[in-house]
């Protein structure tokens, strides 16, 4: 693999006895899209600042492009933030607002046009170029924030819960028009967020931190289905957790049956086994077997939730059908219903 464009080496910062950002080691490649996903509390927002410039580690390095920025001030550095707010100037039109930035820089007008029409035409606003902030949709602001960010060409271009303020539809497509965006740039982009699907949908790359610590990075699909531990197995997705006691590698569900999983992560002893709703199969295939009483169905359009009541877990069990299973199979409260999964889609951590 290539040198990477930014280097996290074991990176620290304590608020007094608080430790935001506890010993983080991370790389990131260039033209990467790069997803931070955490709770709240779990140091992204801290470490997305110490990126910036607007924090200082208390410890460790913060490598851009070969070079050691940790103590460079913000406007030194090839590095852009895009904040949640878009904190446009209201009294500017799009075009005003877009080349605001490179007028400070003290760039010759013929060059900043020739910059913003160039980027006007990559976010598909030429003709709102005279328009003011109070004249433009949420996403329409949105893409002019982006682009007053992107065109002074930045190294690297951070992005603070950027559609937190946008409506479902608009979350969705406007998701689909960064990734656009981003290739189309060749920036690496870094994106803040606490929701799971914006990070999968977005990112080439996710990272997950818990209380400062890096817990796990991966591919959105090695997230979502190679968790590295129970915390993140919960955090991504639905998953349905069934107790267990395992003993020399076999697990026992509370109801006596075995359960057989191909990654465990956990000794002998208490813990959970866990599967993805969309993995149980009705009387399918599969070396794991459970029955149960279905409770409730909901209608998602595109499949059918079903929720059970079995005596493998104390919790409902949640069954993610295709519209044309559940076509096949109508299912009502008070069924009774045996499902199946494959060891391979299960895994166990400790309790």
């Amino acid at each position: 693999m290539n040198q990477p464009l930014l280097s996290i080496k074991k990176a620290q910062k304590h608020f007094g006895s608080v430790r935001a950002i506890d010993g983080i080691d991370l790389d990131i490649q260039e033209n990467e899209f790069f997803a931070l996903l955490g709770a709240s509390g779990s140091g992204k927002t801290t470490l997305l600042r110490m990126l910036a410039g607007f924090e200082v580690p208390d410890g460790g390095q913060i490598v851009l492009d070969g070079q050691d920025v940790s103590h460079i001030p913000p406007n030194k550095r090839a590095v852009n933030l895009m904040f949640q707010s878009y904190a446009l100037f209201p009294h500017m039109s799009v075009f005003q607002n877009i080349a605001y930035g490179l007028e400070m820089e003290g760039l010759a007008k013929a060059q900043i046009k020739a910059r913003v029409d160039e980027i006007l035409e990559v976010i598909q606003l030429g003709d709102l170029a005279r328009r003011k902030p109070d004249q433009l949709s949420g996403g329409q602001r949105q893409r002019v924030a982006l682009a007053r960010a992107l065109v002074k060409r930045p190294r690297l271009l951070l992005l603070d819960e950027p559609l937190g303020a946008l409506d479902k539809k608009l979350r969705g497509d406007m998701q689909l028009e960064l990734k656009r965006i981003q290739h189309e740039f060749g920036i690496t982009f870094i994106i803040v967020t606490h929701d799971q699907e914006e990070a999968l949908v977005m990112a080439d790359r996710v990272a997950i931190l818990k209380d400062g610590k890096l817990l796990q990075s991966g591919t959105p699909r090695e997230i979502y289905e190679q968790p590295g531990s129970r915390f993140a197995a919960d955090f991504i997705g639905v998953m349905n957790f069934f107790p267990v006691q395992s003993s020399g590698g076999t697990l026992r569900a509370q109801d006596g049956s075995v359960i057989q999983a191909d990654a465990i992560h956990m000794a002998d002893g208490p813990g959970v086994a866990a599967v993805r709703p969309e993995r149980l199969r009705l009387d399918g295939p599969g070396e794991n077997s459970m029955t149960g009483t279905v409770t409730a169905t909901a209608y998602h359009g595109l499949d059918l939730q079903v929720h059970l009541k079995t005596s493998a877990a104390p919790d409902t069990v949640v069954m993610r059908l295709t519209a044309d299973a559940a076509e096949a199979r109508p299912l009502s409260a008070g069924d009774t219903v045996t499902v199946n999964w494959a060891a391979r889609d299960t895994r166990a951590f400790a309790d």
